[in-house]
């Protein structure tokens, strides 16, 4: 049996964003000290990546089993939005231009 635990950051400022595979929430740590200031939820989530946008202030998480990726803002709503991409997204990040790029990983794009 596999018992492996995995774990994906992404850092906006001082915060410091990780999923962990084990559950629907994100964590939010302080970058300095490490702390737990809170956890956001997002229902239904199994991520394989997340990437943060300071400028959009948000975090995006991919969710592999869904073939879909999470957004979820970060400006007090916490409002979660979701849509679909192709089979299996498998990374994400966010480039200069502040564009969300998403890795499918059975379509090789």
């Amino acid at each position: 049996m596999d018992d492996t635990r995995h774990t994906w950051k992404s850092t906006i400022g001082d915060k410091v964003f990780v999923v962990r595979d084990d559950g629907q929430e994100v964590e939010v740590y302080d970058a300095v000290t490490f702390t737990l200031q809170r956890r956001l939820s997002v229902s239904g989530l199994e991520s394989l990546s997340v990437a943060a946008c300071s400028s959009k202030k948000c975090l995006y998480a991919s969710d592999y089993d869904n073939d879909s990726v999470h957004r979820v803002e970060l400006s007090g709503s916490n409002a979660v939005t979701k849509w679909s991409v192709g089979r299996g997204p498998a990374g994400l990040t966010v480039n200069s231009a502040k564009n969300l790029l998403v890795v499918i990983q059975y379509e090789r794009k």
